[in-house]
């Protein structure tokens, strides 16, 4: 493989372990709407933005789930809980982020959450700086699994897309990079994806602390 140019980053379940947080509130404000939300759907919903698993919910729930309400007020409760809680760092991402600014390579977050989610992560817990693009999903034509929002991570960043490394630990994120044309590292995070997608990645690592190593090996240097 090439040396790289670009890490292209997915944020929940693989820079920060916020699924299960996620999946926390989701729950509860369903359930004052008299919903039971559990993990059978949730685990549906990885990897895919707020904005577009409404037919994931109608589909579980029928047409009457006030999904829109969730949402909004899904997306609050987590804001607040973020601003008043340490959220724990995936393992290894301070080594990869730490590598990348080494091997002068740009580092760009392409996340199904909303921007302000996004930034919001970043900006708490330092990590801001290392981040030259900041692209949510929501912002995309089309979220996970459609390739858009790697496509327009990569285009801020001014690199081409065979050039770039996405990891992700969501089905829907592999297949977004597969569909984009940039290879990917699929790292576990709370369900084992289907072993098709898996096969669509160019490494499976069990975390990020094995990136950069990986990358030495791999890297053809003139």
């Amino acid at each position: 493989m090439e040396k790289r140019k670009a890490l292209i980053f997915d944020m929940d379940g693989t820079m920060f372990d916020t699924e299960p947080i996620s999946y926390r509130f989701w729950r509860e404000i369903s359930a004052r709407y008299g919903y039971d939300l559990d993990r059978t759907v949730f685990d549906q919903m990885l990897g895919r933005d707020d904005l577009r698993i409404k037919p994931l919910c109608e589909a579980a729930f029928g047409p009457d789930y006030p999904y829109e309400k969730v949402v909004q007020e899904k997306v609050a409760a987590q804001m607040e809980y973020y601003k008043s809680h340490d959220i724990p760092f995936k393992p290894g991402l301070n080594q990869i982020l730490e590598y990348a600014r080494k091997e002068g390579l740009i580092c760009a977050v392409a996340s199904s959450s909303p921007r302000e989610m996004i930034e919001y992560l970043l900006e708490r817990n330092g990590l801001a700086s290392f981040f030259s693009v900041v692209q949510s999903g929501e912002e995309a034509p089309h979220g996970k699994p459609a390739p858009d929002v790697f496509l327009m991570a990569c285009e801020k960043a001014g690199v081409q897309p065979e050039t770039a490394l996405v990891m992700e630990d969501s089905e829907s994120g592999i297949l977004a990079a597969h569909r984009a044309g940039i290879p990917s590292i699929w790292i576990p995070d709370l369900i084992e994806i289907d072993k098709e997608v898996q096969a669509l990645a160019w490494h499976i690592c069990q975390s990020l602390s094995e990136v950069p190593e990986l990358l030495e090996k791999n890297t053809a240097r003139d």
